[in-house]
């Protein structure tokens, strides 16, 4: 059951695509340590019909003083309850025609429940992959999916489709 589960995150909500949950209120922020580049965003992915089904907002900056921001997943009926916050440590950006991509990495600094049926739990690090198509999001929807990861490995990722959101925006700055 919890191999499913972790098949389900990386498909659905890219496991946690992970992390936000904030109803998109109190999203995290960066502090103005003069970031060069970034990916925030925020919105949800829905089931067919419309129902919301993951919510997620993030703020992942790179500046003088190296990666840093948060993101937050939170997973609603009919998966298993989830509220994923992340500390930031891994941020790469780079253009994804028509638009740009990126990798945000980063340690679970909390998450309820625990245990929960994802099998996260504080100190796993956890990754987003980001699309960034346009502001506002157009034609082609921005895109976003979670996955389980290890220190760093956002360093070395590359250029990959993720889950369409429904509701919401990325918006990605390159170097």
């Amino acid at each position: 059951m919890r191999m499913l589960m972790r098949k389900l995150m990386a498909l659905v909500v890219a496991p946690m695509g992970l992390v936000l949950g904030v109803s998109l209120i109190g999203a995290p922020s960066a502090s103005a340590d003069g970031a060069d580049v970034y990916g925030v965003g925020g919105g949800s992915v829905n089931l067919f019909g419309g129902q919301k089904a993951i919510k997620f907002a993030f703020s992942a900056h790179t500046g003088p003083s190296g990666d840093f921001g948060s993101f937050r997943v939170t997973t609603e009926p009919p998966f298993p309850p989830l509220d994923v916050q992340v500390d930031v440590d891994c941020v790469n950006v780079f253009p994804n025609p028509p638009g740009a991509g990126g990798w945000i990495g980063g340690k679970v600094k909390k998450v309820t429940p625990s245990p929960n049926g994802y099998g996260i739990s504080p100190g796993d690090e956890l990754l987003l992959g980001i699309n960034d198509y346009g502001n506002p999001s157009g034609s082609i929807p921005d895109e976003l999916n979670g996955y389980y990861g290890s220190p760093q490995l956002c360093r070395v990722l590359g250029p990959h489709a993720q889950i369409p959101i429904s509701q919401g925006n990325i918006t990605i700055k390159l170097p």
